[in-house]
């Protein structure tokens, strides 16, 4: 079962303040089953080309206000170079407590089966609902 403790928490809360001294993350644990991982503030992220399935049109995008991030599909959905941080950012959400001597990170799922077995659940985004991402 999907667990995550306060100092798990704290452990990836260090490991990304250190990486990424130019952001202002928000980092907290979600009903012990998870992790959020909010950028609250820091430099603009790079424009990308965002290709809408639905009308096949492609545009430019960027990462201004609130975006749920999807770490499964990064440089499909929001470019190389913004990749590259939020790749490190997942890296280290999934990495941080195992290597502070806390929870190893494990994904035992299995969907044809209907098993799901995760170490803990990690949700990133740009922002929050209720308060954008500040570019300084």
């Amino acid at each position: 079962m999907a667990y995550i403790s306060a100092e798990d928490v704290k452990h990836i809360r260090v490991a990304l303040n250190k990486e990424f001294p130019q952001y202002k993350f928000s980092v907290t644990r979600d009903h012990h089953l998870g992790v959020n991982v909010n950028f609250m503030k820091g430099p603009r992220f790079a424009e990308f080309e965002s290709f809408d399935r639905y009308t096949h049109e492609t545009t430019i995008a960027n990462l201004d206000g609130h975006h749920q991030i999807n770490h499964f599909h990064l440089e499909n959905f929001y470019g190389e170079d913004n990749a590259k941080i939020l790749g490190k950012v997942s890296e280290i959400a999934h990495t941080a407590p195992g290597l502070a001597g806390g929870k190893e990170y494990y994904n035992n799922n299995d969907i044809q089966s209907d098993y799901f077995d995760v170490a803990y659940y990690v949700s990133i985004n740009v922002g929050k609902w209720n308060k954008e991402y500040e570019v300084v």
